[in-house]
């Protein structure tokens, strides 16, 4: 069996992913980790506070994720 080594790579989140974000969301997978969380893309997607970073994992040029990186001290909620 051959490992696929190729890299990994990040981008920031914006409002240009909103479509393919919507998208994920609607994957039964998706829905089957936290059917009632709604993370109103449209509006986040918009917002930069400092205590968060919303990136796109890439494999090879190709969208196959999202990560959330917080600071809990510091969102609003302190969750």
């Amino acid at each position: 069996m051959l490992c696929d080594y190729s890299p990994i790579s990040f981008r920031e989140a914006t409002i240009k992913h909103l479509e393919l974000l919507e998208y994920w969301d609607k994957q039964f997978h998706v829905i089957a980790s936290d059917s009632n969380d709604d993370w109103n893309w449209d509006i986040e997607l918009r917002r930069q506070p400092d205590w968060r970073e919303q990136l796109i994992i890439l494999k090879d040029n190709i969208p196959i994720g999202f990560i959330q990186i917080i600071d809990p001290h510091l969102e609003e909620t302190h969750y």
